[in-house]
């Protein structure tokens, strides 16, 4: 009767042991470290915080012998074979970040100084900021002129008929001339002093002359004499009217206020 031996074989999940809750805690923390330097640095940033982790604890158990979350054995070989790895890698992810994200120009410039004494200007450098230009700064002396308006009189004129007028000095506007100090800036006139006012050329008043004679009456045309009565006796007609028969012209009229006509 075939003997039955016990079979060797365990059911299938009795091997299965449950990591512990410091591994648990270990590898989330860890992720997360790694998840917050992807984002901030990208993948080699990633590796490298994944790398400093593990190396942080692969040395902590090779110092202590004590077993980590990573599960490493005991043996100081392994740790220290766990550290090295780590060592490596973090090395490597260095390496990697610092070439995919070079030090800025401001580090890096003492030591290209030091390397070449004379930089040589390459397309792709920063330039240079330009230095603020000094502005330009002139002053000169401008000469303006101005009319001045002249003044008008009128004058009484007795030797020109009443009523009429005429011009007997023709006025002439005088000139004023204004000296200024002009600044300029940069070609632009920003200001401007009055130095000196004068008058070079004074002007003239317009004179008019108005008329002021009035021409007498004619005088009245005299009476025609009458006729010589008595055939013609009387020598001359009297002022008051009456006749003289007296032989000369002297003394004609002498009592009668004169001799208005002589008739012979």
């Amino acid at each position: 009767m075939p003997s039955h031996r016990p079979s060797s074989h365990r059911p299938i999940g009795t091997n299965r042991r449950k990591l512990p809750t410091a591994t648990w805690v270990g590898i989330v923390v860890t992720l997360v470290l790694a998840l917050i330097a992807l984002a901030s640095g990208g993948v080699w940033s990633m590796l490298l915080m994944t790398a400093l982790v593990v190396l942080i604890t692969a040395v902590y158990g090779l110092l202590f012998r004590r077993t980590t979350w990573l599960r490493l054995p005991r043996k100081r070989s392994a740790a220290a074979l766990g550290a090295g790895l780590a060592f490596v890698v973090l090395l490597g992810s260095g390496s990697a970040f610092g070439a995919a994200h070079p030090s800025s120009p401001a580090a890096d410039q003492p030591a290209a100084m030091a390397a070449s004494p004379a930089p040589t200007k390459t397309p792709h450098a920063a330039a240079t900021p330009t230095p603020t230009p000094t502005p330009t700064v002139t002053t000169k002396l401008v000469t303006e002129t101005a009319r001045i308006p002249f003044e008008s009189t009128t004058v009484e004129n007795d030797t020109l008929a009443q009523g009429t007028t005429t011009v007997t000095t023709k006025g002439v506007r005088g000139v004023q001339t204004t000296t200024y100090r002009v600044t300029i800036t940069d070609g632009k006139e920003t200001r401007r002093q009055q130095v000196l006012q004068e008058v070079t050329t004074p002007p003239v008043a317009q004179v008019t002359s108005v008329g002021t004679y009035v021409a007498p009456a004619p005088a009245p045309a005299p009476a025609p004499a009458p006729a010589v009565p008595d055939g013609g006796g009387a020598t001359a007609l009297c002022v008051d009217g009456s006749l003289s028969y007296a032989a000369h012209h002297q003394g004609a009229c002498s009592h009668h206020g004169g001799v208005a006509q002589f008739y012979k």
